[in-house]
């Protein structure tokens, strides 16, 4: 009777009859296809009472009916999907924003876990309200803490045996990827098709790359590369103007204080920019270069949300150089992609800031020698041999001088 206007069709129970984890060969990608068309047809006017008012978010209602002895049995579930009430509260939380009386969805979800509310009930396909609070565009942190305080579990495998934290990551979500890291997420469980999020990561685009990379080297008690976290090298403190060191141009300090108690460890790493410590270049700008992530390309392509900004004006423009150079030159942080191997002497190097107030490219007929040791740096420090972080003097319009020697963790751009 109370649907939620969904149906198990005939396609979809057929793919589910089969045992086991589902890969692409065993139609896994279709099911995912079915599902969420399906999903639009959901409708909570078509739910029970009780499951409405949790939905709703509406933890009065959903205690007078406790009080009433009417509530339904809390291991029970609803519509033909099985959505429990902790997925159900959850998707609430996601859809609904303006509902007087309302809105109440973690008072709710502590209500029924306190009358023995299981919080990794499965529905059809092996989501658990955790699923469901963490892989969506509006992926809520204090939901997605609140289930994790009272148990869920973050290792759950859904019928294609993935972890909440692989469609985190197809789907930008920092945030969210983070609690699941500090909650001790397994990287290394593999979905039905084999993939893990150990090796996923570094195809997921910078934002992921940098919190899972600072994540791994942080478990396995790996000291980080220079510029992991956006703080003062000495006291950690965070939300200031940062100073960089004079001299190699890679630690920063929030004060005198802070890089004088620091001199002592830091004088052995700290390496000026010099011939053997850096290569100069060429700047080439390129009138049709564009440098919007491939990654968010990909999750366009297969249909995840993807911001528009990503695709503005700011982000696709051609090549820029500074207008100025009257204070001297610019220090920069610069991202350095080098082409794909089979290019290795022919393609061009692409060399850009965060804001891309400064972006180039950097061909080997200018200068063969200078272009093969930039090349050769990030193809043997940088990320999958394709990409690096490094500091960089902009002298003038046309003489970039890069460091080579100081890699920098991967940054959120």
């Amino acid at each position: 009777m109370y649907d939620g206007g969904l149906s198990l069709t005939p396609a979809i129970a057929s793919i589910l009859s089969q045992d086991g984890y589902l890969d692409i060969a065993r139609h896994g990608q279709k099911l995912r296809e079915l599902y969420r068309a399906e999903s639009l047809n959901f409708s909570p006017r078509k739910l029970s009472p009780f499951a409405l008012a949790v939905f709703c978010g509406n933890v009065d209602l959903v205690a007078e009916t406790f009080s009433y002895g009417l509530a339904p049995a809390l291991t029970s579930a609803e519509t033909p999907f099985r959505f429990g009430y902790a997925t159900l509260a959850v998707l609430g939380s996601q859809r609904l924003s303006d509902l007087p009386g309302s809105i109440r969805h973690i008072d709710v979800l502590r209500f029924l876990f306190e009358k023995g509310l299981p919080v990794d009930h499965e529905d059809i396909m092996g989501f658990t309200a955790l699923h469901h609070a963490t892989v969506a565009p509006n992926a809520s942190e204090e939901v997605t803490r609140w289930l994790l305080h009272h148990g869920a579990d973050v290792n759950h495998r859904n019928r294609f045996g993935e972890i909440s934290l692989l469609g985190c990551m197809q789907l930008d979500l920092v945030a969210i990827i983070g609690i699941l890291l500090d909650n001790g997420v397994d990287l290394d469980i593999p979905d039905a098709d084999g993939v893990t999020a150990r090796d996923h990561f570094v195809y997921c685009g910078p934002r992921v790359i940098a919190v899972v990379a600072r994540a791994i080297r942080t478990r396995a008690g790996v000291v980080s590369p220079p510029r992991s976290v956006k703080c003062c090298d000495t006291c950690a403190v965070v939300g200031v103007r940062l100073k960089v060191c004079g001299c190699c141009k890679v630690a920063r300090y929030c004060s005198r204080d802070c890089q004088a108690s620091a001199w002592s460890v830091h004088k052995s790493a700290c390496t000026a920019f010099s011939p053997s410590t850096t290569v100069t270049v060429q700047p080439f700008y390129e009138p049709c270069g564009r440098t919007v992530p491939v990654a968010d390309y990909t999750r366009r392509v297969f249909g995840y949300p993807v911001p528009d900004a990503l695709f503005s004006e700011r982000q696709t423009r051609t090549s820029r150089s500074p207008r100025s150079f009257k204070k001297g030159p610019k220090v920069l942080v610069v991202k350095v992609q080098v082409p794909p191997s089979f290019e290795e002497r022919l393609g061009d190097i692409l060399v850009y800031t965060k804001r891309r107030s400064f972006a180039c490219t950097i061909r080997r007929q200018d200068d063969s020698v200078e272009y093969d040791r930039l090349s050769a740096a990030v193809r043997t420090n940088g990320l999958l041999g394709v990409k690096a972080y490094l500091m960089a003097e902009l002298e003038s319009r046309n003489k970039l001088v890069v460091k080579i020697t100081d890699v920098l963790a991967e940054q959120p751009w």
